[in-house]
């Protein structure tokens, strides 16, 4: 039993102290959490004052304030554009880490001071006046000014130009909590904005050097002008020590939105290969007064009318994306789908931008930063390369264009020639064809006239058979039309007529084969009169010079030839040399495309055998006598 009261004792005991550790846990985290996170800065006081030395606590001019305070009011500038404000701050009295002020912006330059010690400023005071219009400060705070009481004041001195200042919350805290807010907000709105403003600015000279050596290409013009302004505005986000007076600065910065929206609409036009006077026109107008009042006009003036002319040139945006979006059957889809995206995120990030400038939201602006400094530069980037593959393509396109004009002109200069050369040969023709009407004149007056005497007055009868056989010949050349189709089977019977005559009167004994299927055959009449005449001649050469007492012809079809063989049984072929009428066999033979041999026979004649393709067409001009 007293074991138990003892067990019990200690773990009652033990229960206490793990609850006391838990709550000391708890309010450490509590505590850290609560120095963790730093103090925003939203009320104060305001005394307008342009000197640069601290004013007095107990000044009667004093006026509370609320963050943010834009200097908007006329009488707000009756008193200068500079101003001190106060704010009070509760801080531990001794801490482990140093602390810090973090404004995220300066608008346009300030000093601040903790415990009226200095503890840091944004630069120039004198003008041209340290431009920290969208710059983020950083001041660190010793730990030594930390009152004992936790009651500190914060002086701020702020100066810049009418209707171009204004006091924004800002945060009280760790140093270590507030640098990477500090640090990050640097390298994308300053860091990286410098280093896109010189990308664009690098752009714009290698666009111009470009256009210097091809004037022709007028898109490289635009394209620099427009990145070289928009580098200008770029600036604006990163530049602290201004080259030129904060009134003139801020001028140029107005006006290079004017001008830097009038070029792109020139660009997109001209890199869409169109030209719109009138739109052009009236962006240049835009520009042109916008630059003017910006420069000659009052700080009212540029403030106000300014931005309206801003505004106006951002509507091109608008235009520009609509333009776009209507040459998508008439461009290349690919150069309007970029033109399309990158107008419609620089409206859209504009818009962005534009009500951050103005807002009055200490949250929002803590959380956001500007835009259109990232997509412009980075937009104009891409249409730079693009504009630049279009370029080093043209030549490799122009090649090939080349390389087919060259193979299209070739192709017309062939058919050109092709045509001349069948031009020439139908004259040619066509003087064969009138020389030979003309020679078919003169041997039927001349040479008919005659041979129809001597058919009159012939004292024998071979003789009158001669001069009608004659006759017949002269007949059948004059009227004889080459291109007409004639039947294969009446030319064979007119050449089985005509041999029968001949071998009847030689006392020859003759033997005659026709083709199967010959009745069907039609062949032009010049194809029918060189064969003629080469059986003819075969028949002389048997007839004459061989000395047979039989001839045999045979005629037959193989596919798509015709097989003509003339056979005696005479003497033979002597070994002489080929006489006019084998020459003229041979080439009535070569006008019929075939081909004719002579051999000796087995028993001693002579054998002649001719091969010619049969006409697969109509008649062919081709078939001319010869």
């Amino acid at each position: 039993m007293p074991g138990n009261r003892f067990g019990g004792y200690v773990g009652e005991k033990r229960g206490q102290i793990l609850q006391v550790l838990s709550c000391l846990l708890l309010w450490l985290l509590a505590q850290a959490a609560a120095a963790a996170e730093p103090i925003s800065i939203v009320q104060g006081e305001f005394l307008p004052q342009e000197s640069l030395q601290l004013p007095a606590d107990n000044d009667p001019r004093w006026r509370p304030v609320e963050l943010p305070d834009q200097w908007v009011e006329p009488d707000r500038f009756k008193q200068g554009s500079s101003g001190w404000y106060r704010f009070q701050v509760t801080a531990p009295a001794s801490v482990d880490e140093p602390w810090a002020l973090y404004f995220l912006r300066g608008g346009i330059n300030l000093a601040a001071y903790f415990n009226r010690s200095f503890v840091g400023d944004g630069g120039r005071f004198e003008e041209p006046i340290a431009f920290n219009a969208n710059r983020p400060l950083l001041f660190t705070i010793p730990s030594t000014l930390l009152a004992a009481d936790g009651r500190n004041v914060v002086h701020v001195y702020l100066r810049g130009y009418p209707y171009f200042v204004g006091m924004y919350p800002f945060d009280v805290g760790e140093l270590q909590q507030l640098r990477p807010r500090y640090e990050r907000r640097v390298l994308l709105q300053t860091d990286l904005g410098f280093g896109l403003m010189l990308l664009t600015l690098v752009s714009a000279m290698f666009s111009f050097t470009l256009y210097l050596r091809n004037r022709e290409q007028a898109p490289y013009l635009w394209f620099a002008v427009c990145a070289a302004f928009w580098a200008v505005f770029g600036a604006n986000m990163s530049v602290r020590d201004l080259p030129v007076p904060g009134r003139y600065w801020l001028a140029l910065i107005h006006s290079s939105i004017d001008w830097s929206c009038a070029m792109q609409m020139l660009f997109v036009h001209r890199f869409l290969d169109v030209r719109r006077p009138l739109p052009e026109r009236l962006m240049l107008a835009v520009a042109t007064l916008g630059t003017l009042c910006n420069f000659l006009g009052s700080w009212w003036t540029l403030r106000y009318l300014g931005s309206l002319f801003n505004f106006l040139s951002l509507t091109s945006l608008v235009y520009g994306f609509w333009f776009a979006g209507s040459r998508w059957r008439h461009n290349s889809r690919a150069d309007v789908t970029l033109l399309c995206v990158g107008l419609a995120l620089q409206l859209l990030f504009a818009t962005h931008d534009y009500g951050l400038a103005v807002t009055r939201s200490a949250d929002w602006y803590r959380n956001s930063i500007f835009m259109m400094h990232f997509v412009v530069p980075l937009f104009l980037t891409a249409l730079g390369w693009r504009l630049l593959d279009r370029t080093l393509s043209a030549p490799r396109e122009m090649a090939q264009l080349n390389q087919v004009l060259e193979t299209r002109v070739s192709a017309a200069r062939l058919a050109l020639e092709q045509a001349f050369d069948e031009r020439c040969r139908l004259e040619r023709q066509q003087a064969a064809l009138d020389e030979r009407e003309r020679i078919h004149r003169d041997l039927h007056d001349d040479l008919g006239a005659k041979l129809l005497t001597l058919l009159h007055s012939g004292e024998n009868e071979a003789s009158v058979d001669l001069a009608r056989g004659a006759l017949n010949d002269l007949r059948e050349v004059v009227t004889l039309n080459p291109q007409d189709a004639v039947s294969l089977r009446g030319t064979l019977s007119e050449m089985q007529g005509e041999t029968v005559q001949r071998a009847l009167r030689a006392g020859v004994q003759l033997q005659w084969r026709y083709p199967p299927g010959v009745d069907v055959v039609e062949v032009p009449a010049g194809y029918a009169y060189h064969l003629t005449r080469i059986l003819r001649e075969a028949v002389s050469n048997a007839l004459r010079h061989g000395g047979t007492p039989a001839m045999d012809v045979t005629f037959r079809i193989d596919g798509s030839s015709l097989w003509m063989r003339v056979a005696d049984e005479g003497r033979g072929l002597d070994g002489s040399r080929p006489g006019l009428g084998m020459r003229n066999m041979c080439d009535r033979t070569e006008a019929l495309r075939g081909s004719i041999h002579w051999r000796r026979d087995g028993g001693g004649g002579t054998v002649v055998e001719l091969r010619v393709p049969l006409p697969e067409e109509g008649p062919k001009d081709s078939l001319l006598m010869s």
